[in-house]
């Protein structure tokens, strides 16, 4: 038995070893992760060309109601605890919750989703998302909800998302062919960036209409909507679970051995990603003081800011599934860090609302940019049944926002708000410089 489980073992690191083999080859012939040679462009507008897959559509679908639920409950839960307590720090902690959990708990959330159904997985988690929804909605509308209500409430759903993003991502690419991976991903994207402002126009149109309980109703049915549009989706592309063989440890070593010991570069791109996460994805926290303090505004302003950001997320997203990638992924990813951070650094000189508007717009373009090649190249280079973790791995980075904004709040208390800005992004942008310069593997990712 015990000589058995070190052949498994043994067999199942040198398939491994292979597809990493296999994908660095691929890259240095001039072969794009997503299966097209780097020279080939596809004639004509590609945008929805994923959606031909039923499965994906089903997919997507089921993504713009389940991102229309996590950005009503960001909204509504701020909302509920400002009016409370009256304390901010209590209604930003109640909205960056949501990703505190995948600090502890998202590799092995990574695991599970490669040891079981993935599809089955995120169907039972978004329909008792939806169960525990409609009761705390019901709560709301008696008036017995109370902050340590809503706390719970809101670390009940981030212990879920933990489980169902690596779920849901690696479906992406278990639901389209190789070639059409990169359109998935920025399709997927769309998603997330149409509904920051759909979420937050129907969120607050809800509130001052029929009540903040409705928002949580409405919330409720999304889940339970997604839960719907999964159950005839299949996986035609997902490989049979090798993961059930070996023990849940063994599982979580072989994630971190991949990229550590047998795809290294999966490692750069992750590094890679705490820019990302702990200077871009803070910015739309921290506009209120911004909007106050820097550009002397009120809090409608601050409404016009983060649409920006959003519309430039949309527009980016929108290109890259109608083009592709016009130069390769990986370098794309870096000149998009230097663009984005200096977008910031030049937000925390200005003074002037137009100018403040644009370079939200570039920070949309690089983020949304920088997300879909990523995502695009690290699910391109994983073997599928590795997906799930080498994705939790990946997403442990969501975790850093939440402390991020924490830290960065407490620099500017300390400072000014124009001034943390600066040297937030000032530090950003020479990590971003240096990373263009010295990481040549990842430049030539095509």
């Amino acid at each position: 038995m015990g000589l058995g489980r070190q052949v498994g073992r043994q067999a199942r690191r040198l398939d491994l070893v292979r597809v990493g083999l296999m994908n660095q080859q691929r890259r240095q012939d001039g072969v794009d992760t997503g299966g097209n040679t780097a020279s080939r462009r596809r004639s004509g507008l590609q945008t929805f060309s994923s959606l031909k897959s039923i499965d994906f559509r089903l997919l997507w679908a089921g993504s713009i109601f389940d991102n229309l639920a996590l950005w009503l409950q960001f909204i509504t839960l701020s909302w509920m605890v400002w009016d409370l307590t009256e304390s901010a720090s209590l209604s930003g902690a109640a909205a960056g919750l949501r990703g505190l959990p995948t600090l502890v708990i998202g590799p092995w959330a990574g695991v599970i989703a490669d040891r079981i159904d993935r599809r089955k997985l995120v169907i039972v988690l978004q329909i008792f998302l939806g169960v525990v929804a409609v009761f705390f909605a019901s709560m709301v509308a008696t008036g017995s909800a109370q902050v340590w209500h809503v706390f719970a409430y809101a670390s009940v759903s981030a212990v879920c998302f933990a489980f169902i993003m690596p779920a849901r991502q690696s479906l992406i690419a278990n639901t389209v062919p190789p070639e059409n991976m990169g359109n998935a991903f920025a399709l997927s994207a769309m998603t997330v960036t149409v509904n920051r402002l759909a979420g937050g126009l129907l969120g607050g149109l809800l509130i001052t209409t029929v009540g903040i309980q409705w928002n949580f109703f409405v919330e409720a049915g999304a889940y339970i909507a997604t839960a719907l549009l999964l159950i005839p989706m299949k996986t035609p592309y997902q490989q049979a679970s090798t993961a059930r063989f070996t023990s849940v440890l063994a599982n979580f070593k072989d994630g971190f051995r991949y990229i550590w010991r047998d795809n290294r570069i999966i490692l750069h791109l992750i590094v890679l990603g705490i820019i990302l996460n702990v200077v871009f994805i803070p910015v739309p926290a921290l506009l209120p003081p911004y909007a106050s303090t820097v550009l002397g505004a009120n809090a409608s302003v601050g409404g016009y800011l983060l649409a920006a950001q959003g519309v430039g997320g949309i527009a980016a997203t929108v290109a890259i599934a109608s083009l592709g990638f016009v130069i390769y992924k990986g370098k794309l990813g870096l000149i998009c860090l230097v663009l984005g951070s200096a977008a910031v650094l030049v937000l925390a000189q200005s003074h002037w609302l137009a100018l403040s508007i644009a370079m939200l717009i570039v920070l949309g373009i690089s983020q949304s940019t920088f997300i879909v090649s990523t995502q695009t190249l690290i699910q391109s280079m994983t073997p599928d049944t590795l997906r799930g973790r080498i994705t939790s791995i990946y997403m442990l980075e969501f975790g850093l926002g939440p402390i991020a904004i924490v830290l960065i709040g407490l620099l500017m208390d300390l400072t000014t708000v124009s001034g943390a800005l600066t040297i937030v992004a000032a530090v950003s942008l020479t990590l971003s410089l240096l990373f263009l310069v010295t990481f040549r593997q990842v430049r030539g990712l095509a």
